[in-house]
């Protein structure tokens, strides 16, 4: 039994359950895309509001995500950004990720590879830290990146 895939292990740790658990989870946000699609996040009570925003009265740089991809998912582009555009210039990356871990999960294959430089992924770290600060300065221009 040496060497087949999933061999000596339990069924749903072994071989299918690897092969198949990211396609299952795309499976398992449907229901949860399509319940941002029909309930407005801006609606209070059903959604919790973020934990750093009632903790410190500041926004995070996920705040307003919810809001956004609601408003993306009804084909308001514009609001979407207005409400995080790192969220929404972030999601056709996230989205290219999942699929590629998907195809390389369910076929073994693997699609294009990006390769960014170190320097580019520490870039991006400092724009996501500068995106959280400059939102929260109550000054006109940078007041409109608060949600």
């Amino acid at each position: 039994m040496r060497g087949l895939p999933g061999a000596g292990q339990g069924y749903l740790t072994g071989w299918i359950y690897q092969r198949w658990k990211l396609p299952l989870l795309a499976l398992a946000i449907l229901p949860c895309l399509a319940l941002v699609i029909v309930r407005d996040p801006a609606d209070p009570g059903f959604f919790p509001p973020c934990p750093f925003l009632v903790l410190t009265g500041l926004y995070c740089p996920g705040c307003g995500t919810l809001r956004s991809l609601h408003q993306l998912s009804n084909g308001h582009l514009l609001l979407a950004l207005g409400l995080n555009p790192l969220a929404v210039l972030t999601l056709p990356f996230i989205g290219y990720a999942f699929l590629s871990a998907v195809l390389l999960s369910t076929t073994g294959r693997r699609p294009p590879a990006v390769f960014l430089p170190a320097a580019w992924i520490w870039a991006l770290l400092g724009g996501i830290v500068l995106f959280w600060v400059l939102r929260n300065v109550p000054v006109y221009p940078l007041s409109l990146l608060a949600p």
